[in-house]
């Protein structure tokens, strides 16, 4: 019995591995597939295969990146709320958590854009950003520009130059924001 206990452990375990190997592979070659109709501007078929993607294969780091490709496109096509959808659906499932703050990021600006400060600012308010810092920071500015609360945004935007690198080509970008709210009374 415990030979052929061990012997079914064994290649059940083979099994398991190889299942899981062959939806890795079958997640990436659709992953790929999204990217090339992309490339060639099939929005259609690359929006199919993302949506296999998210639904056959949401256990797999190749979701994540999908629901924000179909955010893009769904953005692209002039449908915010399904873009708005794809984004929330990567911050709740997506394994990386690049991608989660990918996600929290672009949704925030497209609630900003929609003046939902308030559900916008709650999507900067991460307890572990994870070198995020500085886009964190610059978006909080933005909203907090939109609502008028110039002095608050100052700050935001001091903490996103601070965090900077000297060398990053958008600093410029978020100076000229900084600038742009005059100088502290």
């Amino acid at each position: 019995l415990g030979v052929v206990l061990g012997l079914g452990l064994l290649f059940g375990n083979k099994y398991w591995n190889e299942y899981q190997e062959s939806r890795r592979e079958a997640a990436s070659n659709l992953y790929v597939d999204m990217l090339e109709h992309v490339r060639a501007a099939k929005a259609d078929a690359a929006r199919a295969n993302a949506t296999q993607l998210t639904q056959d294969y949401a256990s797999t780091p190749y979701a994540g990146m999908a629901a924000l490709m179909l955010a893009r496109l769904s953005f692209e096509a002039g449908d915010a709320a399904g873009a708005r959808t794809h984004l929330q659906w990567a911050i709740d499932h997506a394994r990386d958590p690049a991608v989660v703050h990918t996600a929290r990021l672009r949704l925030g600006r497209l609630l900003l854009d929609a003046r939902e400060y308030d559900a916008a600012i709650a999507l900067t308010q991460v307890s572990d950003p994870a070198g995020f810092e500085t886009e964190y920071a610059e978006l909080r500015g933005d909203i907090l520009a939109a609502q008028g609360k110039v002095a608050e945004a100052r700050e935001a935007y001091a903490v996103a130059l601070k965090q900077m690198s000297g060398e990053s080509a958008h600093r410029r970008t978020v100076q000229m924001k900084l600038d742009d709210l005059g100088t502290a009374p």
